[in-house]
């Protein structure tokens, strides 16, 4: 038990010395608090262990490489039909493939999850991974016909679905176990922007290698080299860090009629009305927000070419918005675990008001010869929609009180959404004879219409009362008291 409590040492401070450490249900110590049970003393104790960082870090480059496989062809659309013969629809559909098969697994991996634990879900994410991968790898072979290669491609981008969700939904559950509150919002933050993070080593690796089959046989050496890391994470800690932390999540059901308001007021899962209309208007923003950034990704490079520039600059572009997110992100979470936790429903009104702004102004922005503004409006939209990420996820845990539950809600309304817009921009592109031929400009004035009607719905509608913080709160004030006792 070396690494357990940071080195830190069982509290035995004065109640006056506790004080210091007002509202934060657990710091870099050990609390202990004490229930009457059958005329005795209960000690529950919370702690925090170094090798959480470990599973943190594990969990980090499972989604880096996964978001790297989620948008594989996105960066590389335009050569990539060229190489397997097929048209720009039908590389669309590669990306929308995994939007469409995520829906149905985003609900049977928060079943795993409860079912197997953390450790296994995430194993099972790289099992199919690594399915994915050899797969495209199949598909390289010379002698399959061009239907052929396109269907095992095509199926590999299932496999890629069943990947996501395994990384992705396990993220807010290992904070609520691992970590405390001052380091819940921060860890989510990681494990969030990973995912989109491995988006940006594809949009600027791919492009760069000499041809399609190389950033395909980069993509199975990277999974093969992944699986192994994921037998680090640990499901839980001998002991839990917060309240909620050792408490178990309701069942899917429970959550979802919970939802809908047909769940007994006195069962754990019974939401508030105001917090049922609060987790409405999370999981449509939070679907169309991921939607509208994601899907730049895929389709950079095919709005950005009828206006001259290339792929690379696409590229560029993407990895300025995602990169800017990112370092934006990293600073951010920090600040508003230790400092701003209390208003984060203020932070997102704000920050999708600039990120709404910036959207419409795309509409006039992309035009010849206009790099010098469209790098940083994207970057802004990064920062902004980044930093937004790890809210809404935290967000959508406390008005539910189910982590699992709620994470796999908000991704599968991310990639509902992907899967409308990737559609609908795909079918609003203008034909050839339009100007510029084949240009993208009314499936950019879609993109910037859904995210202001968002952005309103949010700034009028959204309470974001942080149900699961007061509860922990609540428990750590229980415990300061206990050890006066």
């Amino acid at each position: 038990m070396a690494d357990s409590v940071d080195d830190k040492p069982m509290v035995t401070e004065s109640s006056k010395s506790l004080a210091k450490h007002e509202l934060d249900a657990t710091v870099e110590v050990q609390y202990t608090t004490r229930e009457l049970g059958h005329g005795d003393l209960q000690v529950v104790e919370y702690k925090l262990y170094k090798r959480r960082w470990l599973g943190l870090a594990a969990i980090v480059l499972f989604n880096v490489v996964s978001g790297c496989n989620g948008q594989f062809f996105g960066p590389i659309s335009v050569q990539a039909a060229e190489d397997f013969n097929v048209t720009l629809t039908q590389m669309n559909w590669l990306s929308n493939a995994v939007n469409l098969a995520y829906l149905p697994a985003s609900f049977l991996t928060s079943w795993i999850l409860a079912r197997v634990g953390i450790r296994k879900t995430l194993l099972l994410g790289g099992v199919h991974l690594l399915v994915a991968t050899s797969l495209r790898v199949a598909a390289t072979a010379t002698r399959l016909s061009t239907g052929g290669a396109y269907a095992l491609l095509l199926i590999a981008q299932l496999f890629v679905a069943l990947a996501q969700p395994c990384v992705q939904i396990i993220a807010v559950k290992y904070s609520e176990v691992w970590f405390d509150l001052r380091g819940r919002i921060t860890s989510t933050m990681f494990m969030s922007i990973a995912n989109p993070l491995g988006g940006v080593v594809g949009s600027l690796v791919l492009p760069a290698l000499p041809t399609t089959n190389w950033a395909i046989y980069v993509g199975v050496i990277m999974a093969a080299v992944l699986f192994p890391i994921g037998f680090v994470v640990q499901d839980h800690p001998p002991t839990p860090p917060t309240f909620s932390g050792s408490k178990q999540s309701p069942p899917l059901r429970d959550t979802l009629r919970a939802w809908i308001g047909k769940i007994d007021v006195e069962s754990v899962s019974y939401m508030e009305p105001r917090d049922r209309v609060d987790f409405l208007i999370m999981f449509v923003t939070f679907g169309i927000l991921v939607a509208a950034t994601g899907t730049w990704g895929n389709f950079a490079n095919q709005i950005l070419a009828p206006y001259g520039y290339s792929e690379g600059q696409a590229g560029l572009l993407s990895a300025c918005l995602l990169g800017a997110g990112i370092v934006a992100t990293i600073v951010a979470s920090p600040l508003f675990d230790r400092f701003l936790s209390r208003f984060l429903g203020i932070a997102i009104r704000l920050l999708l008001l600039v990120i709404a702004a910036c959207w419409l102004s795309i509409i006039w922005t992309i035009k010849p010869d206009n790099l010098a503004s469209l790098f940083p409006t994207f970057a802004l939209i990064g920062i902004c929609s980044f930093i937004l990420l790890p809210m809404g996820l935290e967000i959508g845990a406390e008005v539910t009180r189910n982590s699992e539950t709620s994470c796999a809600l908000l991704w599968f309304s991310a990639n509902l959404f992907s899967f409308i817009y990737i559609s609908a921009e795909d079918a609003l592109r203008d034909g050839p004879d339009a100007s510029p031929p084949s240009n993208m400009r009314r499936s950019v004035i879609f993109n910037a219409v859904f995210v202001t009607c968002a952005a309103a719905l949010v700034f009028v509608g959204l309470r974001a009362k942080q149900t699961r913080r007061l509860m922990d709160e609540a428990a750590a004030r229980d415990a300061r008291e206990a050890t006066t006792v």
